[in-house]
Parts: structure tokens; C-alpha cells; sequence
């Protein structure tokens, strides 16, 4: 009833009250905290805080999500629960919405399961997976077994005409596993791969730092000679590849890929507040996905539980005009040509890292890794 109707406006937010920037009509509405606790209990899972949200009755939940969505029919919505197969009370929600899209651990992949998926008019699935048991184990704390079922709903779910996009996340220890990853991946019938940097703070061991881009990046680059399905670069962890690429073809880069989310006209949806993630347990509205608890910074309105309104009180100042201005380092107007469209890559990214190395005002900090300066100096040196 929404997506291709929807406009994605290139402007700047137009309101201010008492300085702080207000959107009303972002191009991303999430819904966070929403559904059933998940069955796993991954470490370093970015929805771990999220669970320790309060209690909520399911149809007062289906209700809010509702009511916002009549509100604001301009824009795209996207239900994160922190696992589908636990909450399959959400889907006909997720159909109202023509969410395409879902995240899941894999587990219960079953075949009634991908049926009520796909009555759902969900096509794409995006399921975390490493190349070795031990791998996943530390990822996720899981048993051995659990990782071979999850390969093995991954290839049921292919068989059954899902297009499966992989997560994998990356950090000192596994870099050696991309290629085999790849390769396993291939024979799987996955669509997509998309290597995710590890977001721990700098002083931890398996930290991906600058030292080890070459590395990741060439082991990158010899995936894909070989069979493999697309492998992809996540935007969060070092920004965008633009490297020997024209303005304009750098633009070409920002839209996303064919059932990927956000739907933000740039890179970051935070930038311009086009990004409002809404937990209805909590009553807030957040700035970022992945700012939702533990950083007040980020909260940028309220959800009222009786009235169903949303209240924007104001947020960040992620303005094009104030990051041209503002943005240091990596991402300074004068250290990046291509700093009109990236805009500072993910800003969660280069907020975090810059308040673990105790920099001031982390908001402007540049990203601390760049992959387009990355890859020009392994590519120039080949």
C-alpha cells in the first residue's frame, strides 16, 4: 500500500525548535524492540540491550506499529524483532507493510516456517553464517549441531525461491575465511555476502584496525575470481568503496540494492534525520538502529502508548550543510573528494570509535578506517 508510491526526498530538514533540528517526515521508520525474545543469545548481538525492554501486551503492539503507519503513509517501514520465527504474530504486519526483507538466525527455518515467510510477501532472507563451526560457535555461543541445521534450513529456504543474503562478521581472527566462505557460500545457491567489521571497541584484541584493511582486502578481491556469490563491503564498519569512481558514479552507489534497507537518499539514514527507530515498549523514537539504549544522545522524540503519537523533540544536527562544515579527519571537506556523497559514512560508526579514543565531540569525527583511500593504496601498490 506504500512502496512504490513513496517519494524519496533529497532536502533538508526545515524546522527547528530551540536549535535542535526536527524532521517530520522521515524517509525510515524501524520498529525496534518489537516481538519475542530470540532464541539465542549471541555475545555481541546489537539487540541484546533491546531485550531488556519491558514487557508488552501483543496487540497493543500491533496496534501502535499500526497507527504510526497510518501517520506517516510517506514513509517506509521496516519491523526488526529480534528473531521472525519467534514472533510469526508480526507477519501479517510485515505483509501490510510490503516488507520484502527479514532478518533471522537461521534456526527455524522450517518448512511451515518459509511457507508463512513467503504467504507474508517476504522473498529475501538475511541469515548471519560463518565458514567454520567454531567460527559460529564464538559468534553466537551455539552447539556444533545448530550450525549444520542452520546450513542446512539456508539451502531449504534457496530450494523454496528465497534469495538469501549472508551476514558475516569480521574481525582479526577470521580474515582467513573469506575465501573458503565464499566458495561454500556458492554451492549453497546464497545470493549475496556481505563482510561486517566487528563493532568492539579499540582496545579489543580482535579489533579491526587500518593494519589489517590490506589484508581483508585482497583476501576480498581473490573471492571474487573465483565461483561466489556478490560479496559486498558492509558501509557501516569503513565507509563506502568509491575508489576510481566519478562523482556521479559515486552517486549511483547510494540507492539500495534490490531488497536491501535502509531507503534513505544518502549513505547514512541518520544524516538529514531521515531515520526514526521507535520502540513502542520503551515510548521512544531513537536517531539510530544502533543507538537505541545506553547513549541519550541519540534519542530524538517520544511514542505516546495511549495517544499512539509520535512527538519529535529534537534531534541531532546531521544536516548535508552542517557535515561539510563540521566533519574531521578522514571525512574533512578538504582530506575527501567524494565527501558530498559519502557525508561522513555510518555515523554510529565514527561517534563510538571516536568516544572509546576519548576524542572530543565525537558527533563530527571521521570514519577511523576509510576503504576508498584503502583501496586505492592496495590497488595502486598490486
Amino acid at each position: 500500500m506504500r512502496g512504490a508510491m513513496r517519494r524519496w526526498i533529497r532536502t533538508e530538514s526545515r524546522s527547528f525548535i530551540d536549535g535542535k533540528i526536527i524532521n517530520p517526515n522521515p524517509t525510515n521508520i524501524d520498529f525496534l524492540e518489537i516481538g519475542n525474545p530470540c532464541n539465542f543469545s549471541c555475545p555481541d548481538c546489537e539487540f541484546g540491550e533491546m531485550q531488556s525492554a519491558p514487557a508488552f501486551d501483543r496487540q497493543e503492539e500491533v496496534d501502535l506499529i499500526t497507527k504510526v503507519m497510518e501517520d506517516y503513509p510517506e514513509s517506509s517501514f521496516f519491523l526488526y524483532p529480534p528473531e521472525i520465527t519467534t514472533s510469526p504474530y508480526l507477519l501479517p504486519v510485515m505483509k501490510a507493510t510490503r516488507q520484502r526483507i527479514t532478518l533471522t538466525n537461521g534456526l527455524g527455518l522450517n518448512e511451515r516456517m518459509l511457507d508463512r515467510l513467503k504467504e507474508a510477501g517476504l522473498r529475501y532472507l538475511k541469515v548471519t553464517l560463518f565458514a567454520t563451526p567454531g567460527e559460529q560457535m564464538r559468534w553466537q555461543a551455539i552447539q556444533e549441531p545448530m550450525y549444520w541445521r542452520i546450513r542446512k534450513n539456508i539451502e531449504r529456504a534457496v530450494d523454496k525461491g528465497f534469495r538469501v543474503f549472508l551476514n558475516t562478521v569480521l574481525n582479526k581472527d577470521n580474515l582467513g575465511s573469506i575465501v573458503p566462505l565464499a566458495r561454500q557460500s556458492n554451492d549453497m545457491g546464497i545470493d549475496r555476502i556481505k563482510f561486517i567489521r566487528e563493532r568492539t571497541p579499540v582496545w579489543k584484541p580482535w579489533y579491526l584496525a587500518e593494519e589489517d584493511m590490506d589484508r581483508l582486502i585482497r583476501n576480498v578481491e581473490e573471492a571474487k575470481q573465483g565461483p561466489s556469490p556478490r560479496i559486498q563491503l558492509s558501509l557501516t564498519g569503513a565507509g563506502p568503496n568509491l575508489y576510481g569512481k566519478s562523482l556521479d558514479e559515486a552517486r549511483k552507489k547510494l540507492p539500495p540494492q534490490r531488497g536491501e534497507w535502509p531507503k534513505s537518499p544518502y549513505l547514512c539514514p541518520a544524516i538529514d534525520q531521515n531515520y526514526w527507530g521507535i520502540s513502542p515498549r520503551r515510548g521512544k523514537v531513537y536517531g539510530c538502529f544502533f543507538m537505541t539504549v545506553g547513549d541519550p544522545v541519540w534519542e530524538i522524540g517520544t511514542l505516546d502508548q495511549k495517544t499512539k503519537k509520535v512527538q519529535i523533540t529534537g534531534g541531532l544536527d546531521l544536516r548535508p550543510s552542517t557535515l561539510k562544515k563540521r566533519l574531521r579527519g578522514n571525512c574533512a571537506e578538504d582530506a575527501c573528494e567524494y565527501q558530498s556523497v559519502c557525508m561522513g559514512g555510518c555515523r554510529r560508526t565514527a561517534y563510538m570509535t571516536a568516544k572509546w579514543k576519548g576524542e572530543k565531540d565525537p558527533l563530527y569525527a571521521g570514519m577511523d578506517i576509510c576503504l576508498t583511500k584503502t583501496y586505492g593504496r592496495v590497488m595502486g601498490n598490486k
